[in-house]
C-alpha cells in the first residue's frame, strides 16, 4: 500500500522534471541553432506538452530556423491561442505569415502588436517593410517617417524612404533620402552607389555633385571596382570624356569586361575623338547585346569616321529598325548617316537627311550644313543645271532664315559674291526668274527683285 502511494505521488513530480529538463535542453538547442534536433525530439509530443506554451514556442522557433515557415506559423498560431497577448509571439506571427507572402495576416499582427504598444520600433519597422514589399509605398513612406521622429539620422530609415521613392521613380525625392542617409554613413560603398546612380538619373542639377560623392566614396573604400564604375560614368554624363575613357581603360585593363563597362568606354573614346581606339570595346559591347541602339550608332559612326563604310551603312540601317518609335535617337542616326553620306560624295542624300532633319526641329545649322555642301564661289562652277539650282535653293533658304530670326550675319559675307555672280548670269541671259530645286525634289523659282533685296541685306566684305 506505502509503495502505491509513493508511485502515486512521486510519477507527476517525475513527469514534470522530465518536462523541464526537456524544455530547457531545446532552449540551449535553440539558442546554439541546432534547430533540427529540437524538431526530431518535437515528433513524439504528447498532447499534455501542447499546453506547455514555452514548449510549443521552441518548436516553433525551430521550424523557423531551419525556413519552414508553414510549420512554425502553425506552432506560433497554438502559442496564440494560449497567451494572446505575448508581444514576441505576435511579431513572431506577422513575420512569419510575411515570409510566406500573407500580407493582409502579417500586417493584422503588427497592428495588434502597435494596438497594445504604439511605440514597439521592431512592429512598426516591420510595417513599413510589409508596406514596401507589397507596392504600399505611401504607407511605406509615412511609417518610416514616423519611426525618423524617434531617430532623425538613421541611415538604414532614411535609405528604405529612398528606395520607395526609387520604386515610384520619384528619382528627386530618392535622391534627398539616399544623400541625408549617406551623410551618416559615408563608409558605406552600396549607398554610396545607389546615391550617385539615383543623381545621374535626375540630370544636370546633380551631375557634378555625383562626381563629387564618387570621389568621397572612394576616399572610404579605394579600390571598390562599383564605385570606379559609377565615377566613370559622372565623368562621361559631365562630358569630361577623356577622363571616362581612362578610368575605363583602368578597370578593362584590370579584367573589368562587363556590358557597362565596355558600352561607356567606348562611348567615351567616341566623344573624346578616338574614333579608332573606340571600335573594339564597342564591337564587344554590340556582339553582348545588338539591340542597343546607342552602341549601333557609335559603332556605325566611328567605323565610318575609319575604314569601314560598309559596315557602317549596315549597322545604320540596324540601328534605324530600332529606333522608329524614338524621335531622338532617330534624329542621332539621321545626322551620323548624313556625316557618312557626306564622307562618300553623295551630297544629295546627305542633303535630304539634312533637310528633313531641318524640317522637324528647325536648327539653322542643318541649313548651314546644306549650304556647305554645294557652296561654290562662283555659279559658273557647277558643271549641271540641277547641281547650280540645288545650291541656290539651300543658298536663299538659309539666308532668308538667319534674316528672319535676326541671326548674325557677320559670316555670312563669302555668300554676297556667288549671288552676285549669279545676278550678273541672269542679267546676261536676260531672265527675270531662277530655277530653284530642294533636297526633297520639289521646285520653285527665285524672282530677280528677291535675289537683289536678299544681296543688299549681306554684309560687305571688309
Amino acid at each position: 500500500m506505502r509503495n502505491k502511494f509513493y508511485l502515486t505521488f512521486l510519477l507527476p513530480l517525475l513527469l514534470f522534471s522530465y518536462g523541464k529538463a526537456q524544455t530547457e535542453r531545446w532552449q540551449e538547442l535553440v539558442n546554439s541553432k541546432q534547430y533540427a534536433s529540437v524538431i526530431a525530439e518535437a515528433k513524439s509530443l504528447t498532447p499534455e506538452d501542447s499546453t506547455d506554451y514555452r514548449k510549443m514556442n521552441l518548436v516553433a522557433q525551430a521550424y523557423e530556423g531551419v525556413l519552414k515557415y508553414r510549420d512554425a506559423l502553425s506552432f506560433y498560431r497554438h502559442c496564440f491561442l494560449l497567451d494572446s497577448t505575448n508581444m514576441d509571439n505576435l511579431n513572431a506571427l506577422a513575420r512569419t505569415a510575411t515570409n510566406l507572402g500573407r500580407a493582409a495576416e502579417a500586417e493584422s499582427y503588427f497592428r495588434k502588436v502597435l494596438d497594445t504598444d504604439s511605440t514597439n520600433f521592431y512592429a512598426r519597422y516591420q510595417l513599413a517593410r510589409l508596406y514596401q514589399q507589397t507596392g504600399r509605398y505611401d504607407e511605406a513612406i509615412d511609417t518610416y517617417y514616423t519611426l525618423l521622429e524617434q531617430d532623425p539620422e538613421n541611415s538604414f530609415l532614411l535609405r528604405n524612404i529612398g528606395d520607395s521613392h526609387a520604386h515610384r521613380e520619384e528619382w528627386l525625392g530618392a535622391t534627398l533620402c539616399y544623400h541625408r542617409a549617406y551623410m551618416s554613413n559615408k563608409e558605406n560603398a552600396g549607398l554610396g552607389s545607389t546615391l550617385i546612380n539615383t543623381m545621374l538619373r535626375v540630370g544636370a542639377d546633380f551631375l557634378s555633385e555625383a562626381l563629387e560623392i564618387a570621389d568621397t566614396a572612394l576616399y572610404y573604400n579605394p579600390g571598390n571596382r562599383l564605385l570606379r564604375q559609377n565615377k566613370g560614368l559622372a565623368l562621361y554624363m559631365n562630358r569630361r570624356f577623356a577622363e571616362a575613357d581612362t578610368l575605363y581603360s583602368e578597370l578593362l585593363a584590370e579584367g573589368d569586361s562587363t556590358y557597362q563597362t565596355l558600352k561607356f568606354c567606348g562611348s567615351a573614346r567616341y566623344y573624346a575623338g578616338q574614333h579608332l581606339k573606340s571600335i573594339e570595346p564597342l564591337e564587344y559591347a554590340y556582339t553582348m547585346d545588338p539591340t542597343v541602339v546607342e552602341v549601333c550608332l557609335l559603332l556605325g559612326s566611328a567605323l565610318g569616321k575609319t575604314y569601314d563604310r560598309k559596315r557602317a551603312y549596315t549597322l545604320f540601317d540596324e540601328a534605324e529598325e530600332g529606333l522608329k518609335p524614338d524621335e531622338f535617337l532617330s534624329g542621332q542616326l539621321s545626322m551620323l548617316k548624313a556625316e557618312l553620306l557626306q564622307k562618300d560624295n553623295r551630297k544629295d542624300e546627305a542633303a535630304l537627311l539634312y533637310y528633313c532633319l531641318w524640317q522637324k526641329n528647325k536648327k539653322l545649322s542643318l541649313l548651314a550644313m546644306i549650304s556647305n555642301l554645294y557652296y561654290a564661289s562662283d555659279v559658273a562652277q557647277y558643271k549641271s543645271a540641277e547641281r547650280r539650282q540645288r545650291a541656290i535653293f539651300s543658298i536663299v533658304l538659309y539666308l532668308n532664315e538667319l534674316i528672319a530670326k535676326e541671326e548674325d550675319m557677320t559670316q555670312t559675307q563669302h555668300y554676297r559674291r556667288i549671288l552676285n555672280s549669279l545676278l550678273e548670269d541672269m542679267f546676261f541671259r536676260n531672265v527675270t526668274e531662277e530655277p530653284m530645286l530642294a533636297p526633297d525634289g520639289k521646285k520653285s523659282r527665285l524672282p530677280l527683285d528677291t535675289l537683289k533685296a536678299l544681296i543688299r541685306q549681306l554684309p560687305e566684305k571688309p
